[in-house]
């Protein structure tokens, strides 16, 4: 009973999770249901094709009317000819319809798979959860890739154990109108069979969870090395990764051999419990007087309930087997769905006066510490504002909270007196752009990369923004110039040529707010400066905020915020903030001592 209330359980939130269409459904188990009443009736026309052939029957059972009313019509001589047509009929029909049933199946079975890999991606782009932050990175990858497919796979077995189901039971029936007596004792024998074959696959379910648990720790190496080569390679580390990588990929062969062999089990079970169940038949047969011609239908009838018998069974394991993928997809799509940012419908106009942060905290996590301790600050239209601080001072965060990749856990922030949460989200985003020491470049052409700021731009528009930022001489300098294949995350370009592509993605984006965050700090002097030349030009009567370390870079700024230990602890002009001797002029002294040493 607790097996058969779990099992609906599952099904239900298969159906749920899955959200097949509505004929999905019917019209596979309709199909399967006609398929198995053609095969159940080609297979009962034995017992007459056999009577017209000389076989004897010994005794006269419920199906003896209906075989007298259909071969009523039919001159006697043609008899034998008729039953041979009527089954070749049946089964040429039977495979058709089941042709009809793979097809639809098949749809189906992609379509799932199709949607249910746009719900994850696109709860995945646009939920706030920081995967960053909870290393989910390579999870998503097994998720999008490897367990959508399964789900849908899951309901594609779901829907052979409706078709086994209703063709166990058309079977049966028949079976019931040859001999109640051999039926009763096929199906105790039978039933004994399934619960050996139950108490053997009993494991299929932890398995399969342990399946889905060594598939992510395996995403999880494979990501990690791909994106660490240079380091690996750099410190001579290639035996250590190579040993960790053969440790993961051999766990997860050793659970899908576990789990494929668990599938195969119920095969050979039952083949061989058919087969010793025949030869039982046969022995009751011969002593309860029933015909040649009954007995080999109700044994052609049996032979084949072996195949439905094998597919609920398999099904049932199999479906076991999936259960972690599919908790896997539903747990993702549950828990990146609660937390997705409220979307405001007010559309974000150009900021006029100013961004306000009003005793803001922030955390990222229930039982994390803040972040953010009662944040208040003003960004004012037109001007340049600085953040500094030490690391874990809450920079970064003000910056996500600006782009609302996040929320505040209290407080508020308004821009021109306006929630930025009653802002539509996609046009508040617009109105911003980010630049940072991190830049993410397309594998892709120069030309695509630069336009990714605005897909709408013209080429003239394009080349103007690689002019401001700097980049044209060299992108001219390339062979195939703008059409230049760039490689993984840029590889091919300096990072100077890098930062000035993203500059100019940036530029002809065109935003009312433009927020760096450590943009040059991995940059030499020279180039350093070619770049800041460039910015300064772009950034004249624009809404900048800036992040960063070399205080050199904030020098020109009309505001300075500084932060410490999620706190704002002073805010002025720099030549106010030098003034007042406080933990800003400690840091310029700090700074400027290191470089009077480094110069001698």
């Amino acid at each position: 009973m607790n097996v058969s209330v779990f099992l609906f359980a599952r099904l239900r939130r298969l159906f749920r999770l899955a959200a097949a269409p509505a004929w999905a459904g019917p019209t596979v188990v309709g199909l399967g249901f006609a398929a198995a009443v053609l095969e159940g009736a080609g297979l009962f026309l034995f017992i007459p094709l056999l009577q017209s052939l000389g076989a004897s029957s010994s005794q006269s059972g419920k199906w003896q009317p209906i075989f007298d009313r259909l071969l009523a019509p039919v001159p006697e001589h043609l008899a034998t000819a008729f039953l041979v047509g009527a089954l070749c009929l049946s089964i040429v029909l039977k495979n058709a319809v089941l042709l009809v049933n793979t097809w639809v199946t098949r749809y189906v079975d992609g379509l799932v798979a199709h949607q249910l890999r746009s719900r994850v991606f696109d709860q995945t782009i646009s939920s706030c959860v920081d995967y960053r932050v909870e290393n989910k990175r390579s999870d998503i990858i097994t998720t999008i890739a490897n367990n959508t497919w399964k789900v849908s796979q899951g309901l594609a077995l779901a829907y052979r154990m409706m078709v086994s189901a209703c063709t166990f039971i058309v079977f049966v029936l028949l079976m019931l109108l040859i001999s109640v007596q051999l039926t009763f004792f096929s199906m105790g024998f039978l039933f004994i069979g399934a619960m050996a074959i139950r108490l053997a696959t009993r494991r299929a379910d932890e398995t399969g969870k342990a399946v889905v648990e060594e598939n992510k720790q395996f995403g999880l190496r494979m990501w990690e090395s791909i994106n660490s080569l240079q380091l690996i390679r750099a410190f001579a580390q290639e035996d250590y990764e190579r040993r960790r990588f053969l440790q993961v990929s051999d766990r997860v062969r050793q659970r899908l051999l576990r789990l494929d062999m668990l599938w195969a089990t119920p095969g050979p079970v039952s083949e061989i419990s058919i087969t010793v169940l025949i030869a039982a038949l046969i022995l009751i047969a011969e002593s309860a007087s029933i015909g040649i011609a009954a007995l080999a239908a109700f044994l052609s009838l049996l032979y084949r309930l072996q195949g439905p018998t094998r597919e609920l069974l398999q099904s049932k394991i199999a479906l076991d087997g999936l259960a972690g993928a599919i908790d896997d997809v539903d747990d993702f799509l549950r828990t990146t769905e609660t937390p997705f940012l409220s979307h405001g419908s007010l559309p974000a106009p150009a900021l006029r006066t100013a961004v306000e942060f009003r005793d803001v905290c922030f955390r990222y996590a229930p039982d994390q510490p803040l972040a953010l301790q009662n944040v208040s600050f003003s960004i004012p239209a037109g001007k340049t504002t600085a953040i500094v601080g030490e690391s874990g001072a809450g920079k970064s965060t003000i910056m996500a909270l600006l782009f609302r990749f996040m929320d505040p856990t209290s407080g508020e922030i308004v821009a021109d007196g306006t929630r930025l949460a009653a802002f539509e989200l996609r046009s508040w985003r617009k109105r911003l752009s980010l630049m940072s020491q991190e830049v993410f470049l397309f594998n892709d052409t120069i030309a695509a990369n630069v336009a990714y700021g605005d897909f709408d731009a013209s080429p003239d528009d394009l080349r103007q923004a690689a002019r401001i930022a700097k980049a044209e001489d060299f992108i001219r300098s390339l062979q195939d110039g703008y059409e230049t294949q760039i490689g993984d995350q840029g590889m091919r370009l300096s990072g100077g040529q890098r930062q000035r592509i993203a500059l100019a993605r940036t530029i002809l984006r065109n935003p009312d707010i433009l927020l760096l965050d450590e943009a040059t700090n991995a940059l030499d002097v020279e180039t350093e400066q070619a770049f800041q030349l460039a910015l300064e030009q772009y950034s004249h009567n624009r809404t900048v905020v800036v992040i960063a370390h070399r205080l050199s870079t904030v020098q020109a700024a009309d505001q300075i915020i500084v932060m410490a230990k999620g706190r704002v602890i002073e805010v002025g002009s720099p030549d106010q903030l030098l003034k007042r001797q406080g933990h800003f002029s400690r840091l310029h002294e700090f700074q400027h001592g290191r470089a009077a040493m480094r110069a001698t």
